[in-house]
This record gives C-alpha cells, structure tokens and sequence, in this order.
C-alpha cells in the first residue's frame, strides 16, 4: 500500500512509522512545495496529515482531491480546514479523543492560576513585595462545558474532582458520567447565568460562529472566567476585550483567537486577568507521535478491511 505522509518534521515518527508497516511504501512532504510531487510520483490510497502553521491546512486539500486517495486522516480533531470532499471517493478521519486529556490539563492549568491568584503572586514575586492574599476555591463552584465531546467529559472528570458542580450542554443530552446536569442546545441560554466558569468544546461552523457574544458576556456573572480552546470564532473577540476591560468577567484563559498569530497590538496580550497560550493547548511533547500510533491502529483495520475509527460524518 502507498502512503503519502503530510508533515514537516518526519524525525518525530517516521521511523516507528516504516519499522511498523515495512511492508507498505511510504512517501513524506514536509512542505506545501512537496505535496503535487509526491502526489504524482507516488499515487497514494492513503494520506496521514499533520497540519501546523507552517505546513496549513489548505496546503493539504490537493492531497484530499487526489484521485488515487481513498482514505484520508487528520493528525487532530478539528476537520473544518478540508471544506467539502467527495464521500463516495474518498473517506476522512479524525484523532478526536487522542489528546483531550492533555487539552483538559491545560484548560484546568488556565484555571487553577487563574481562580487560586498565581498571576498576582507572580506579578508580586517580580517586584519581591511579600503580600499574602486569600482566593475563591473551586469547590462548590459551578462549571459550564458548553461541548460534551471528548475533551469536554475529560474536562468535567477533572473539575469534579476539585469539588465542582458540572452542568453539560450537548445536542443529544444523554447522561454523562461525573456531569451533574445534562442540557440540550436549546437550554444554553438559560444556562450562562449559573456558570462561576466556562468552559467551550465546540468546534466552528455556522451554528457556533460568535456563540459568546456581548448579550451572552452580560449574562456571565462578574466573578465568572472564561475558558477558550476549541475555535477562536466560536467568541466575538472584541466583545471579550470589553467585557474583560470594564471588569464584567473576572478573567480568562485563551488558546485559539479569531486572527491567529494574536496579532501584537491586541488588548488582550497586555490584561493582567487573561493567559494566552499559542492554539498549543493540546500540544504535550510527543503529540506527532501519539497521532501517528493512532493512525497506525487505524491503518491496521484499513488493511484488513474492518471499520475505521472516528469516521467524519
């Protein structure tokens, strides 16, 4: 079998990729530039694609439309990049789940500096002034997961155990373990006001476009953080910054922004209450390679003809 590999840096499994499947032919572009040559040296049935920012998603769509291209997987969840396709000549694949507990580590990292003080401690510590100070617990808190997805339930799994309440939005709102309550879509707009924090776990489309905007930002309660690291245009940016800005939320932690690089002007690099960190929330060190075990497994059932996991449907 032919495999063509979309990613720019093949010493994080290129190796452990061939030594696994010695018997397949492999072929690896690890630049936009690559993609058409080795789509026509090669003719693969099968692409794994890795999309960075250097390597961006549009420069992996030729690889999608090839004819060859039978089945096609995304190192990630997120799928929105690849618009639409032909289902009938080609299926696709996600890693949803793959990294949702690195993803909730880091969203509740966000929390815990942001609701225990350790950004005023550190700020204090640069200037070595000794003031001891009190924090809100989480305990008893009420978290709102605005997406039960796989990151969301690890999300909820892990402020559960800090003593928080958990209310869960999800289109088919069946129960979930370690998740008090369970709402439908519908319900989310009588939910904003209960949250002490939320959290969103939704990806892009039309229906989430500027879910967060400034009427749901007054329903938020002044004490209330906010949690950010599925898509940045699931939120009215500039809504937030003014919400952040006159004090009506308490603070926030940001991974994913609706114009990414954060451009360096933005008001928000500069707010005392929010931590930015780079769309890398899910990105623990061996994240390629833990993508590509999961494509290994897939590739195995490819081969022997049984049912792919996560299928895009």
């Amino acid at each position: 079998m032919r495999i063509l590999v979309l990613h720019d840096t093949p010493g994080d499994f290129d190796e452990w990729l061939r030594e696994r499947f010695p018997q397949h032919e492999f072929g690896w572009a690890q630049n936009p530039g690559e993609v058409a040559e080795h789509l026509e040296r090669l003719e693969p049935e099968v692409v794994f694609s890795i999309k960075h920012s250097e390597f961006p998603g549009p420069a992996h769509l030729p690889a999608l439309h090839h004819p060859t291209v039978k089945w096609f997987q995304v190192g990630g969840s997120g799928y929105e990049h690849l618009g639409e396709w032909d289902r009938a000549q080609v299926t696709v694949t996600n890693s949803a789940g793959v990294l949702a507990p690195f993803h909730a580590e880091r969203a509740m990292a966000g929390l815990l500096a942001l609701s225990t003080g350790l950004l005023r401690a550190r700020r204090l510590q640069k200037k070595a002034t000794w003031s001891p100070d009190r924090f809100s617990s989480l305990q008893g808190r009420t978290l709102l997961v605005v997406g039960l997805g796989q990151t969301g339930r690890v999300l909820a799994r892990r402020a559960a155990s800090f003593g928080m309440k958990i209310i869960g939005v999800k289109r088919s709102p069946e129960h979930c373990p370690g998740v008090d309550e369970v709402h439908p879509v519908e319900m989310l707009d009588r939910l904003w006001e209960r949250a002490d924090v939320v959290s969103l776990n939704v990806p892009h489309n039309v229906e989430t476009h500027h879910l967060v905007n400034k009427e749901v930002l007054r329903k938020l309660k002044p004490h209330a953080l906010f949690l950010n690291g599925s898509r940045g245009s699931v939120v009215d940016e500039q809504a937030l910054v003014e919400a952040l800005r006159r004090k009506a939320i308490a603070g926030a932690w940001l991974d994913v922004f609706e114009q990414e690089p954060l451009p360096s002007e933005s008001p928000l690099w500069g707010m005392d209450q929010v931590i930015i960190t780079p769309h890398s929330a899910d990105q623990v060190t061996d994240f390629p390679l833990r993508f590509a075990r999961f494509f290994a497994e897939n590739l195995e059932r490819y081969a022997q003809g049984d049912e792919l996991l996560n299928v895009v449907s």
